[in-house]
């Protein structure tokens, strides 16, 4: 995982932003400094210089007294300032941020300028910049000091610059003085595919916001097949309420489009049931076929069923970024944090086949020139889906049936369909489905009556044996 606070605030400014991190946790409650040198893995001492530094930062932040503020953080209730707010201060003491604010703000950036308002070395800058531009390789930009801006693929430095801009204030502040917010929500409205949730429509407001900078600097998208299918589509579906306005090009809305569904997230049953359609009629085209056809190919398992559509959308949208992008684009979890599920090697060499067996053509380079990103994205999608099956044993039914009984296919037929059930089988055996005409004395765990011509009746009761069955097996394993 992708630690922006390590790359955007200073050593001791970190240190702090880390311990307030465990302190703002609702769970942390009547710690003492000894607890918290435990949580954060270090040593009294060092954490105890850090909690004062931190104390000071917040008594002079909210006004409250020292003794009130102290008590606050060791009894984990009414802390005087949020994680954001506290971020959003802390990173604006930071030479990496300020250097990249600069950078996209300042009508002819210059390093000498910048230097000598900053009263910093150009040495000093190489070395702030080299952990920004290892970040920045993964998405295949680079921030170049001789030029003082930066360079790769437009689309994708629109991408970072929101990861940075969010990170660093979470809606808190509109970091964007140059650009009226009152305009930019009037321009939203007119070009917007989505209607969502006023966090995200903050997001994206911050993304409209960052593209009218860089196109204020000459910043152009390069539009791809993919980008150009996309804006077609988004036309096609009538789903623009107005027109595109200058300085604006249409490949600058169509990417500020994508942006609007380019982000994975696990909502489908809360959402109109058209949004659905929509999102898979815009990202689908004839190279995401070939890509979202290959990947489920290889990691469909018939015992875990099929591919839920928020998992299936979200494997789409990542598959269109490579696509629009011509590399990968950053995904939340880079830059809000938090756990990522681990990916297997099994799981990473499934992927890596997958783009080994893509078509050979320029469309697809992108998947096998950051293949190692392709497969840190997609595997925490995936794992959890496989993990249904790698945690669970499947079961062996065993039928003591006349086979001349009648609609004895119809049954084997259906057993065999079961997802969780191996098969049937002559010798491993979980569960036995059986009738008064069986051929083996042994004790059914189901009893399905003999020469019943329809199986209709019993499904709903086989169906919930074979569930109690499995969980008890999950049980004793």
């Amino acid at each position: 995982m992708i630690d922006y606070a390590q790359i955007f605030l200073e050593r001791a400014d970190w240190l702090k932003y880390q311990l307030y991190t465990v302190l703002s946790r609702p769970y942390v409650k009547d710690v003492t400094i000894t607890d918290l040198a435990v949580m954060l893995n270090s040593k009294y001492q060092p954490t105890y210089n850090v909690f004062q530094e931190l104390l000071d930062d917040l008594v002079d932040l909210s006004g409250v007294s020292r003794e009130n503020v102290r008590t606050a953080m060791l009894a984990g209730v009414d802390l005087p300032l949020s994680l954001d707010a506290y971020r959003a201060y802390l990173v604006q003491n930071s030479l990496v941020y300020r250097i990249v604010d600069y950078v996209i703000k300042s009508p002819s950036p210059s390093p000498s300028q910048f230097c000598d308002q900053e009263f910093v070395s150009r040495s000093t800058i190489s070395r702030k910049l080299k952990p920004l531009n290892d970040l920045l390789k993964q998405f295949g930009l680079k921030l170049k000091l001789a030029k003082f801006a930066f360079d790769g693929d437009e689309i994708n430095i629109r991408y970072f610059l929101f990861t940075m801009y969010w990170w660093a204030y979470r809606g808190t502040q509109w970091p964007f003085a140059t650009v009226d917010r009152e305009q930019l929500e009037d321009e939203f409205a007119a070009i917007t595919i989505v209607a969502d949730r006023p966090l995200t429509h903050l997001q994206q407001l911050y993304f409209l916001a960052i593209s009218h900078l860089r196109v204020g600097k000459q910043a152009r998208i390069r539009p791809t097949e993919s980008l150009r299918a996309f804006d077609s589509k988004v036309k096609q579906h009538n789903l623009r309420a107005g027109c595109v306005r200058p300085p604006f090009m249409p490949v600058d809305v169509a990417a500020f489009n994508f942006f609007q569904i380019s982000q994975s997230r696990f909502d489908m049953q809360t959402r109109v049931p058209e949004a659905a359609a929509v999102e898979l009629a815009l990202l689908t085209d004839d190279a995401s076929s070939i890509v979202i056809d290959t990947l489920v190919a290889a990691v469909y398992r018939k015992e875990c069923g099929d591919l839920s559509d928020d998992l299936y959308l979200n494997l789409l949208r990542v598959i269109s970024g490579f696509l629009i992008a011509e590399g990968p684009t950053p995904q939340a979890h880079d830059y809000v944090g938090g756990p990522v599920i681990p990916v297997s090697a099994e799981l990473q060499q499934l992927l890596s086949q997958v783009v080994a067996s893509l078509p050979k053509t320029s469309e697809f380079e992108a998947f096998r020139k950051f293949e190692p990103r392709f497969i840190s994205t997609m595997g925490p999608l995936i794992a959890p889906y496989l993990d249904s099956v790698m945690h669970h044993r499947r079961l062996h039914v065993r039928l003591s049936v006349d086979p001349r009984s009648e609609g004895y296919q119809e049954l084997t037929g259906f057993i065999n369909c079961v997802p969780w059930v191996a098969g049937v089988s002559d010798s491993k055996c979980d569960l036995v489905i059986g009738n008064a005409d069986s051929l083996q004395e042994e004790q059914p765990d189901f009893t399905w009556y003999p020469n019943a011509l329809d199986l209709s009746p019993y499904r709903e009761s086989l169906i919930q044996t074979l569930v109690e069955k499995q969980n008890s097996l999950n049980d004793v394993g």
